[in-house]
Formats: C-alpha cells, sequence, structure tokens
C-alpha cells in the first residue's frame, strides 16, 4: 500500500508541475499586457516580472516591477 501510495504522490506531483508551465511567448504577451495596464498609474522602469507556481491545483502568481514615479489622476464620480 505504502508503494501505491508512493506512486499516486508522484504522479500528481508531475502532473501538478505541468498545469503550471507557461510558455516563454505567453509569460511575454501577459508581461506587456500588465506593463499596458500598470503605465497608466506609474512611470515604469522596464517589464514587469512574473513568479507563477502551481501546489494542490491551487496557482500562485507574483507580479513585481519598478517604477520612477506614481502618476496623478483624477477619481471620477
Amino acid at each position: 500500500m505504502k508503494r501505491v501510495a508512493d506512486d499516486y504522490e508522484r504522479i500528481n506531483n508531475v502532473l501538478q508541475a505541468d498545469k503550471s508551465v507557461m510558455s516563454d511567448a505567453c509569460k511575454a504577451l501577459v508581461l506587456q499586457d500588465f506593463a499596458e495596464k500598470f503605465n497608466e498609474y506609474f512611470d515604469l522602469i522596464g517589464l514587469p516580472r512574473l513568479e507563477l507556481s502551481c501546489r494542490n491545483g491551487i496557482y500562485k502568481i507574483d507580479v513585481s516591477f519598478e517604477a520612477e514615479r506614481i502618476k496623478k489622476f483624477n477619481v471620477l464620480k
């Protein structure tokens, strides 16, 4: 029974890792989209960075970027 549980865990880990793979082209497109949106509020220094991981079917996505300044904007009422 222990071997079956170990095999299940190994297979589950492989499947979860496979689901978390994002191609470089897709990642570049997502980062360009983020940069376009973030540029509405900040003066960015370079492109944002993205880290993606998946554990137990839950994705963790970290996006970070550097900016020279925060743009001023008015809030519409």
